[in-house]
């Protein structure tokens, strides 16, 4: 198995699990373990890298968006409410989608969807007609490399603005948006060494929008605080494992302070830093995972309450569950198969029965696959 792999836009890295002391661990038991229904795979476009859930056609079930690295396109999946997907219809976007992000960029009511390209140095905006359909894609410069983006108003004007990760040029790009779904030229400021991903929240509490991102070559994700007005502090950098990629953040400690979880792809753990609620963080503690884990998801899979962990294994072609204490601390990981090599994943409820359920993009056989939750 290779260590150390140099970052591409198809699925990175390969790792060894190594055992951990993690700081909180105890063999404290669950009081109803977390299961899940065998996984059922649907077709996607070739190579799908990224996947996101939302209901893009108002029949409120949730249905699924995949970028599909080597198609160029993302596909659309519309779900029947009862865990399961219809064919899917694909959509062109730029070269090499390595990524996609579900929301209203033109303030009409209607999801649309943002794709980042990575070879193409653009992103895609394809708005939605409502019904589940999209319209033909418009491209806006980003930086180089752009490995995926966030959505979210910025500069607080009530107009989506998007954020880029650029992996070749080691920053991010803001792009105001006008309330259109048209967007201003991009802005530039510096992330860490190769970003993957960039979550936007309040992480000092202050109302303002703040980045983070995962840096997989510096092994660190970077804070970047906002201004309020669609401009950015210089960032702050925190260490993680090594090879981080999807940043998440969520409160898992239930202090009122948001604090991140990050998958180390190269070290088979997830780094967790509890956040002191003024925009730093504490040192990471470090979790077990499957191997090369890609991104994660913070949710309460078992209703208890407590926040969870769910962490998605390129290379271990399953999802790993960490129940959570309630303190910030999280119990040993539970595996459960997916398909072949899943890149990122996401956390909603499929078939309408109150429970989280999870579905993960799988690189290698150009599927997705839904777990159905059927924790008591």
């Amino acid at each position: 198995m290779l260590k150390n792999l140099q970052p591409s836009p198809y699925f990175l890295a390969a790792a060894i699990s190594s055992l951990l002391l993690v700081p909180g661990f105890s063999a404290e038991l669950q009081a109803a373990p977390i299961t899940f229904q065998p996984k059922a795979d649907f077709t996607t476009g070739a190579n799908p890298i990224y996947i996101s859930a939302a209901d893009v056609n108002h029949d409120g079930k949730v249905d699924v968006a995949t970028a599909n690295i080597s198609a160029n396109t993302v596909s659309v999946l519309l779900g029947n409410g009862a865990g399961s997907f219809l064919p899917k219809t694909d959509y062109t976007t730029g070269a090499n989608t390595n990524a996609v992000t579900i929301g209203d960029v033109n303030r009409d009511g209607k999801p649309d969807l943002v794709a980042a390209n990575f070879v193409a140095d653009t992103i895609s905006v394809l708005l939605g007609n409502g019904d589940g359909t999209f319209q033909p894609k418009v491209d806006y410069t980003t930086g180089l490399s752009p490995y995926s983006s966030a959505l979210a108003d910025v500069n607080r004007d009530g107009k989506t603005d998007i954020v880029v990760t650029n992996s070749g040029s080691n920053s991010v790009s803001v792009l105001l948006g006008t309330g259109t779904g048209t967007f201003k030229p991009k802005v530039d400021y510096i992330a860490g060494t190769f970003p993957q991903s960039v979550a936007i929240a309040d992480v000092n509490r202050d109302g303002k929008p703040d980045l983070v991102t995962a840096n997989y070559s510096s092994d660190t994700v970077s804070v970047l605080l906002g201004n309020g007005n669609g401009t950015f502090k210089f960032k702050v950098d925190y260490p993680t494992g090594t090879s981080p990629f999807v940043v998440t953040v969520g409160d898992v400690n239930r202090d009122g302070k948001p604090d991140l979880a990050v998958p180390n792809a190269n070290d088979d753990t997830v780094s967790v830093l509890l956040g002191n609620g003024n925009g730093t963080f504490k040192p990471k503690a470090d979790y077990i995972t499957g191997i090369s884990p890609y991104s994660a998801a913070i949710a309460d899979i078992n209703r208890d309450g407590k926040p969870d962990l769910v962490v998605s294994n390129g290379l271990s072609s399953s999802v790993s569950v960490l129940a959570g204490k309630g303190n910030g601390t999280f119990l040993a990981k539970t595996d459960f198969a997916t398909g072949g090599n899943p890149g990122s994943l996401s956390v909603a409820d499929l078939n309408n029965d109150g429970r989280p359920d999870v579905v993960t993009s799988n690189l290698s056989n150009s599927t997705m696959s839904v777990l159905i939750n059927t924790t008591p």
